[in-house]
């Protein structure tokens, strides 16, 4: 005698409840220890009371089925199996759905193993229909959807979607529901909450190692193995975490002896900074004593031309109305004045000349617009102060006489002397030119150039027509080779043909090859 039935705890407990039965069992010749119906679903309903456990018990007794729940408060099937829609609220403590054999009632048991293991395949999924769904809702107040769309399988964790699991499960699942399979040591799983109605009893159809090894994996001495193994990976863990921030730690102490020298050269560079600015000041000032230079220079050419222009009126007789000489003394003064100041600024660049090369320059645009305009209005202001000196300095003007006539005169003079100037370049550079040769007839040159152009047109036909022969050449060429290579020997008397011999024959026109007897 055999009975079949399934049980699914939601966490493992030592079950101390319910008396047992024997069986002698003719196909193995054991005995075979089973609990009581009655007994086993008092000693759950005590057992679930006072740990305060949810129990899922499913046991097919041919026309009833007894689902004892917890933790789950709600199972929601979908198109699942022989369920279109079906909504089972499962209530605190025992809940127990009966009926006739193939109604329905173990769909629920295969639901919850489906959604706790993720099981491949689409037998579950009602005849007809695209997709089903188990939706399952916990005291807590998670809730957990499975759903396989043809070969698609997804999951929906409180409202977090989880797709591309192949055959795996999402890691929350676990630890939500507490179904997952019991493992012992590296390669075993024992699956002690659900058990197959059509499947021996637990444990007592695999073999005697197996459950060895089951037993072995709920005392006290593997829960030790696998705190070592867990130890050690911590203790390797931490011994590498060590290693880097040791290394981390060198490498941090050889980078603060590297930045040891920042304060001095901090210090340093200010100095420089300081020096830099000095330098930019006279650098300005260098560049304002060069303008000023280029300005002397141009006002003494000025001088020298109206000293020519002076010596030339003088010249001129003396019954003519002398012009007024203010204007000439005005710029005589400011002559002196100029000179004076180019004699202070060559004696402040021989000093400059003695610094030695400042460093290198870096940005400093708004520093030196700021100086430049700092510069330009003392130029100004010394420009103003010097004018103003030398007009207290000076007579009021006299009356001014007409000068019209001599205004004419000299500006006759000056386009004279440009002309004079300009004629005397140009006979110097006649003077070096070299008298231009003789013509001669150029028709004898056309001619020869025509021909020399036809003999080339000639010449690039010629080099075509010649590249054209020798790439049908080189064709026929590698034609004679390939069939010298197929015919090794002459077909008419049977003697060898050398591929070299052939073609020389054939490109001299000689006599090629000779029949044997």
């Amino acid at each position: 005698m055999r009975r079949k039935h399934g049980l699914s705890l939601h966490r493992t407990g030592e079950l101390k409840y319910g008396k047992e039965r024997s069986w002698p069992d003719p196909a193995r010749n054991t005995c075979l220890r089973l609990f009581d119906i009655n007994a086993l679903r008092n000693a759950m309903v005590r057992f679930s009371q006072d740990l305060k456990y949810r129990v899922c018990l499913s046991c097919d007794l041919s026309t009833r089925e007894i689902i004892l729940s917890g933790m789950l408060k709600r199972i929601t099937l979908h198109n699942f199996m022989s369920h279109s829609h079906t909504v089972i609220d499962l209530s605190p403590g025992l809940t127990v759905l009966t009926g006739p054999n193939n109604c329905g009632k173990s769909a629920f048991v295969s639901a919850l193993q489906i959604l706790a293991d993720n099981t491949s395949g689409d037998f579950m999924v009602r005849h007809g229909e695209k997709e089903c769904r188990v939706i399952v809702e916990t005291d807590d107040g998670h809730m957990i959807e499975w759903k396989r769309k043809k070969k698609t399988v997804s999951y929906n964790i409180d409202g977090v979607d989880f797709h591309r699991l192949r055959n795996s499960v999402p890691d929350q699942l676990h630890e939500i529901l507490k179904l997952s399979k019991v493992k012992a040591g590296d390669a075993d799983e024992f699956d002690v909450h659900f058990g197959e109605q059509k499947s021996p009893i637990f444990l007592l159809g695999d073999r005697g190692s197996r459950a060895a090894r089951f037993f072995a994996s709920s005392s006290d001495a593997s829960v030790l193995i696998e705190m070592q193994k867990l130890h050690r990976s911590k203790v390797k863990t931490a011994q590498q975490e060590y290693q880097r921030q040791q290394n981390e730690l060198k490498q941090a102490e050889i980078a603060l002896e590297l930045l040891k020298p920042i304060p001095d050269l901090e210090n340093k560079l200010e100095l420089l900074n300081l020096s830099y600015e000095s330098l930019q000041k006279e650098q300005q000032q260098i560049r304002n004593l060069e303008a000023f230079i280029q300005e002397f220079q141009q006002a003494e050419q000025r001088v020298s031309r109206l000293s020519d222009t002076v010596a030339t009126l003088n010249i001129l007789p003396e019954s003519l109305q002398q012009e007024n000489e203010q204007p000439l003394a005005v710029l005589t003064q400011r002559f002196v004045a100029i000179e004076y100041k180019t004699r202070v600024k060559q004696l402040q660049i021989s000093a400059l000349q003695t610094l030695t090369v400042p460093p290198s320059l870096q940005e400093t645009d708004q520093l030196e617009k700021m100086i430049r305009e700092i510069l330009s209005l003392e130029q100004v202001a010394k420009s103003a102060s010097a004018t103003g000196d030398c007009l207290k300095q000076l007579n009021e003007p006299p009356h001014l006489a007409e000068t019209e006539s001599l205004q004419k005169m000299i500006q006759k003079l000056a386009v004279s002397e440009e002309r004079t100037r300009i004629d005397r370049q140009e006979s110097r550079v006649l003077e070096s030119c070299q008298s231009p040769p003789e013509l001669i007839d150029l028709q004898k040159m056309e001619q020869l150039c025509q021909q020399w152009e036809q003999a080339a047109d000639q010449f690039n036909a010629q080099c075509s027509l010649h590249a054209k022969c020798e790439s049908e050449y080189e064709s026929v060429r590698i034609q004679l080779l390939k069939w010298v290579e197929e015919n090794p020997s002459c077909p008419t008397c049977g003697a060898e043909l050398e591929p070299d011999q052939f073609i020389r024959t054939a490109e001299t026109g000689l006599q090629g090859h000779s029949h044997g007897t």
